[in-house]
């Protein structure tokens, strides 16, 4: 399996770079191959302009996206570019700032996943230009689990990134494994320490796990308004029912693990 791993935290010493460096050890141990983008490190251009494009067709009016599609990007998009498509499994590790991703990967959401290289009609979700690969995103958080939790006081930590999980992740055909979170990890070295453990296992199996069944492009009526078809969840709650299943199944896991000892 081929890894690519993208990666946003300015601090080496964090419990981030920590979960990076983890998840690049297991899957080196398992003979994998890792490439990593460092995003503080590499000090990655986080702002989407006219500087990122060799060549512009029009100097008086930037039309970014139009711009994209005649394909004069600068070497670093390519670059990572390159890496998307080599990789089987793509890992976006960040802190949740302000309910999102950091500034520096929104920028890189911005820059990289262009059009046609990610996207274009009619090649999206379950069609999209990805289909095949699979994508998981990896967060802390400052918050405990409990606030996460769908009546709790932020809302379904899941549905809080459906814009990336739903909106670029399954959008360009990833198939989205479930979201991992490490919740409050500046509050316990314990809770660190298995956390990383925890981590350790689910990265060994990563390879069997199932993606987030997202409704399909034929799952919505062809009538000009992509409605969903009756009797059909929408993605939003699909999304929000994993999350408590993962929950769920954590929480019957550690019950477990105190009755052993």
């Amino acid at each position: 399996m081929k890894v690519f791993i993208v990666y946003a935290h300015p601090e080496p010493k964090s419990f981030n770079s920590a979960l990076k460096n983890t998840a690049v050890e297991v899957f080196e141990e398992l003979g994998y191959e890792v490439k990593v983008s460092d995003l503080y490190e590499m000090n990655f251009k986080a702002i989407a302009d006219r500087n990122d494009f060799t060549e512009i067709s029009n100097n008086e009016k930037l039309v970014y996206q139009m711009e994209q599609k005649k394909g004069k990007l600068t070497q670093d998009i390519l670059a990572e570019h390159e890496k998307i498509e080599w990789a089987d499994l793509i890992i976006f590790q960040f802190p949740l700032w302000w309910f999102t991703v950091p500034a520096i990967m929104k920028g890189y959401f911005d820059r990289v996943f262009t059009v046609p290289f990610a996207y274009y009609f009619p090649r999206l979700y379950d069609k999209g230009v990805f289909t095949g690969k699979k994508c998981l995103i990896s967060v802390t958080t400052g918050g405990l689990d409990g606030v996460y939790l769908t009546r709790g006081l932020m809302g379904n930590a899941s549905q809080i990134l459906y814009p990336l999980i739903h909106g670029l992740i399954y959008f360009c055909g990833f198939q989205a494994l479930s979201p991992e979170y490490f919740w409050a990890v500046a509050h316990s070295e314990e809770k660190r320490i298995n956390y990383l453990k925890s981590w350790k296992r689910r990265l060994t199996n990563i390879h069997n796990e199932e993606p987030i069944q997202f409704n399909k492009i034929e799952d919505y009526e062809d009538n000009g308004r992509g409605e969903l078809k009756s009797g059909k969840i929408t993605n939003f709650q699909i999304l929000g029912k994993d999350f408590e299943r993962r929950i769920r199944r954590k929480k019957k896991k550690k019950k477990k693990r105190k009755k052993k000892k």
